[in-house]
């Protein structure tokens, strides 16, 4: 069917799911009786072919509460006296006693429960519903005509004739049965625009036009695509929440053509078949429904809150007020915005006075028919009187339509106390529950509406950001249902914190910011690092520690080295912080360094066994650190394998450190040696640049220079088989190396020199390693992988880093070591020879048998001839006059090279509980983060990673992080 002429509405809507709680708008929503409302607002309900007509509320009621097979009586037009119903009056209206879904239940339960009948009068426009005889409730119905016609949908003036392709005729009476209920009535008649439901979603599934119903999509009938490439006033159908495409062509829209609606009630007379009348809400009145909801909430979320100045904000509303002064004026006021026909049928039709321009609008016959009409000298040939019904009808409907629309105008203003309360509270609600989108807010709005409209209790949107119970799982879990919602609240809040950094305003503040401000990663990395490993002699600290020692210990400072033998209760030191609590910002450090100052006030002892370092101020302990020294005993370290597996030992014995008391000598950042001069020339972290064939690096005197041979063919090597470490390496397009940083300086970046004269260097250094710095870069960059896991649980986000999967892995495998699912055999195997644990023969057969042989000899056990072979061989062994002579430092070493693998697997274990232990801290920080990206809404796990990072790796740094770099960072990722 048409859409009637005089309704030019053509609005753009998205329609979104909401959920609801406690808010008072929403409570009053919930309070208030919609369907009510608008049964007065729509009016007239439209004639039908000979059907019932309902408002959309009231066939919805009927089609959820009345049973199948109950009888249905329709009376005739002319009513007996002695059948009138004079209780009409007495009875309520049946959505006057129906607030919600749980009166629907009550109804039903009682008509399915009792002898119900429905029973219509076609002349009194009534529908009664009895229970047990008794009248229970009333609707408002709308039967055929009195007299047949055939309907004029359009008159062209002197022109074509738009006939109905039906008679209209009166309702026929009789005594049915109620046969069944549908949201979907697909009509032989009208299959072409009955086959695709009312409100079904159209657009285009791989280039083909489709409408959905039931989740599936379905091939759109031709017509409707045809009537789709029209220009939106010269569509047949009428569709909603159109989208349009830069072009101004649809791509998708809401089918609302259906002749019949949504809900339609069948009867029958031999119980199968239904009758060709029915009960429905016209399909025009439902989308005048629609139209109407979304022009009130157009209303609702401008900022006026007085009626009139609202109004002449929308086009839609000017034009129903132009429509009531027309009336009220009795035809006189008029606007551009409406066909002059539509004004000169009106007059005539009302009797107002007509102008001259009048007749020149309207056609001879729609004037001779309603003059024939009006004098009660229809034509007595059946065809011509009904057509001539027909003209007199569309002059009605237009007049009616005319009613209809300016009483929207003056109905709303007389209810707009009510509304002006739900604007008010609604705008404030939405504040609360941080909805800023506009869209969103209208849509919200619509939905409840319509909700209520069908009886159903609203609740609080469980998209809105301040009403999320914020998870990272839900917060990241993909979801096509809130991502235009999403999209829009992003939006609306990158705009507001655009303007703020625009205007280096204050106002928007980042949880973030504070949270990772007041988290010292210092104490984090230090202490998830472990194992500072064991040196040549040297005493090994944490990269950080290396760095704090290199500016606060002053030059001349005791150090005092304590025996092996001597170990120390930490617990007398368990009040004393350790270096790094007193270390957030780099701006610490400077009264820090200026505390430690004064030589003379200034002592460290260190612990060796104990791994402990104690710096006093003024004799009293003022910080602690961890430490590693040297080996317990003397040992060469097995640097290697050679191609037949011998072990390769290192030219220099490794020693315990040297007791004694030294004083800090020198401070360096590039530490030279000249036993590792090729690999301790490059400085920590400096850049090796490909140069021709060269790889060359700046030395100390500014002049780039050659690497040496051998880092120069392991650059060339693939990475995996590379000896040494490289990082922030940059690569051409062919894959070749153009540059790169180096990682392996054995002594790291920081050096403290010791003397024990203050004269001469001693050869053992206070320093950290490039192996730990790099491990610390690893450990920085796995952090940030976890941390921005879009998930919540420690076990289930370490899966976002490999390291820190083996490392859980490890961690599993310390607490239980005969499993065997959980890290590589030769890892297991070392680790269980040193702890003294059988090993299968599985796991014997991955170790080297000189290792083997030399646990054997440090444990005093037997040895077999193969084992004395192995150590031979190995050169760990010798025979010498026929004696078997063993060389203790390298089966020290051997037991080292096993070691190795213990230290790695219980380090890996070490980072995964400390990570586990912190889990709930780092989660507090965590969930900062993820408030100002639930604020922002941006629930893209990449940009959560990438912000992350930024503002992790400065607070790595000791940079202290500010709001506005912060809310730069944010808005340069979009």
């Amino acid at each position: 069917m048409r859409r009637i002429f005089i309704s030019f509405l053509f609005i753009l809507f998205f329609a979104i799911a909401s959920y609801s709680q406690t808010y008072e708008s929403i409570s009053l929503i919930n309070q208030t009786n919609f369907a009510q409302k608008f049964n007065d607002y729509l009016g007239y309900v439209y004639d039908s072919h000979g059907c019932l007509h309902f408002t959309p509320a009231d066939i919805y009621l009927l089609t959820q509460t009345i049973p199948n097979g109950i009888e249905l009586k329709i009376k005739d037009y002319k009513i007996k006296k002695e059948e009138y119903p004079d209780y009409l009056e007495s009875i309520p209206y049946l959505v006057d006693i129906t607030k919600d879904s749980d009166d629907i239940k009550k109804h039903k339960q009682l008509f399915n429960s009792s002898t119900t009948e429905v029973v219509v009068y076609p002349s009194l426009s009534k529908l009664v519903i009895k229970v047990n005889g008794i009248p229970y409730a009333k609707i408002d119905t709308l039967a055929g005509p009195e007299d047949e016609m055939l309907i004029a949908f359009d008159v062209v003036k002197e022109g074509l004739i738009e006939w109905d392709l039906m008679l209209t005729t009166p309702t026929d009476p009789g005594i049915y049965t109620i046969l069944r209920s549908t949201d979907h009535y697909i009509s032989s008649a009208y299959y072409q625009n009955t086959i695709v439901p009312f409100g079904a979603w159209i657009l285009k599934k791989n280039g083909v036009w489709s409408f959905k119903e039931n989740n599936k999509w379905y091939k759109l009938p031709q017509n409707v695509i045809d009537d789709l490439n029209r220009s939106a006033n010269n569509r047949q159908y009428n569709y909603y929440d159109v989208i349009l495409n830069k072009d101004g062509k649809v791509t998708a829209a809401r089918y609302a053509g259906h002749d019949f609606g949504k809900y339609v009630l069948l009867w029958t007379v031999d119980g199968k078949n239904h009758y060709p009348e029915m009960g429905y809400a016209a399909g025009e009145l439902l989308y005048e429904q629609i139209i109407l909801v979304k022009d009130l909430v157009y209303l609702l979320t401008l900022q006026d809150d007085d009626f009139d100045a609202a109004v002449l904000k929308s086009k839609n509303f000017m034009m129903y007020k132009g429509l009531s002064d027309f009336i009220k004026s009795k035809g006189k006021v008029t606007s551009k915005e409406i066909p002059p026909r539509v004004y000169s049928y009106y007059r005539l039709y009302n009797g107002f006075e007509l102008k001259p321009e009048d007749y020149k609008n309207m056609d001879s016959r729609v004037l001779k028919a309603f003059s024939e009409y009006k004098e009660n000298r229809l034509p007595r040939d059946k065809v011509t009187r009904e057509k001539e019904l027909g003209l007199v009808h569309f002059l009605k409907v237009n007049s009616m339509v005319v009613d209809k629309e300016a009483a929207w105008y003056e109905k709303i203003k007389k209810d707009w106390d009510f509304w002006k309360n739900l604007k008010i509270s609604a705008r404030e609600d939405f504040k609360k529950m941080g909805i800023l989108s506009l869209s969103n807010r209208q849509n919200l709005l619509e939905e409840w509406i319509n909700k209520r409209l069908e009886f159903s209790v609203v609740t609080t949107p469980k998209q809105a950001k301040n009403l999320q119970d914020l998870t990272f799982s839900s917060f990241f879990k993909p979801s096509e249902e809130n991502s235009v919602f999403d999209e829009r609240e992003k939006e609306e809040m990158l705009k507001l914190v655009r303007e703020t950094v625009k205007n280096d305003s204050a106002g928007l503040n980042l949880y973030s910011v504070d949270a990772l401000n007041n988290y010292n990663f210092g104490v984090l990395l230090n202490d998830i690092l472990g194992d500072l490993y064991k040196s040549h002699g040297c005493m090994h600290v944490s990269p950080r520690n290396s760095f704090f020692l290199y500016k606060f210990l002053p030059i001349g400072a005791r150090v005092t080295i304590y025996d092996y033998s001597k170990k120390v209760d930490e617990k007398q030191f368990e009040n004393v912080p350790y270096l790094a609590d007193l270390i957030n910002f780099i701006e610490d450090i400077p009264p820090l360094r200026e505390r430690l100052s004064v030589t003379e006030e200034v002592q460290v002892e260190v612990y060796p066994t104990s791994g402990f370092w104690v710096i006093y101020l003024k004799e009293k302990p003022f910080a602690k650190l961890n430490v590693r020294g040297g080996p317990q005993a003397k040992m060469y370290l097995v640097h290697g394998r050679d191609d037949k597996g011998k072990p390769i030992f290192e030219d220099h014995l490794a020693y315990p450190t040297t007791p004694g008391t030294y004083y800090i000598f020198k401070k360096t950042e590039h530490y030279i040696s000249n036993i590792y001069y090729p690999i301790t020339v490059i400085g920590a972290g400096d850049i090796i640049k490909k140069d021709g064939n060269k790889f060359v690096f700046q030395n100390d005197k500014g002049i780039f220079v050659p690497v040496s041979d051998e880092i120069k063919a392991d650059i060339e090597k693939p990475e995996k088989d590379r000896e040494y470490t490289y990082y922030d390496t940059i690569k051409n397009i062919s894959g070749e190396v153009i540059s790169m940083r180096w990682g392996s300086h054995p002594f790291g970046r920081f050096a403290l020199q010791i003397s024990k004269d203050n004269k001469t260097m001693f050869p053992e250094l206070i320093h950290s390693s490039g192996d730990l710095m790099m491990e610390e870069r690893g450990i920085i960059d796995d952090l940030i992988k976890i941390l921005s896991a879009p998930l919540d649980e420690v076990e289930r986000c370490v899966k976002y880093s490999s390291n820190f999967d083996l490392y859980r892995a490890c961690y599993e495998f310390v607490q239980n070591p005969n499993r065997e699912d959980l890290i590589q055999v030769k890892e297991r195997s070392s680790y269980k020879l040193y702890h003294g644990m059988e090993l299968s023969s599985g796991e014997a057969a991955s170790l080297h048998k000189d290792v083997i042989a030399a646990n054997k000899v440090l444990k005093n056990q037997r040895l077999s001839e193969s084992d004395v072979d192995a150590l031979i061989n190995s050169g760990a062994a010798y025979r010498r006059g026929g004696k078997f002579k063993i060389n203790m430092e390298k089966v020290l070493g051997l037991q080292f090279d096993t070691y190795q693998y213990v230290v790695m697997v219980q380090k890996y274990a070490h980072h995964y509980k400390v990570l586990k232990d912190n889990w709930d801290e780092l989660s507090e920080l965590r969930k900062a983060m993820l408030k100002d990206f639930n604020n922002f809404v941006i629930k893209d796990p990449q940009v959560f990673h990438n912000f992350m990072k930024e503002l992790m790796v400065r607070r790595t740094q000791m940079k202290r992080l500010s709001q506005k770099e912060a809310m730069d960072i944010l808005v340069g990722m979009f």
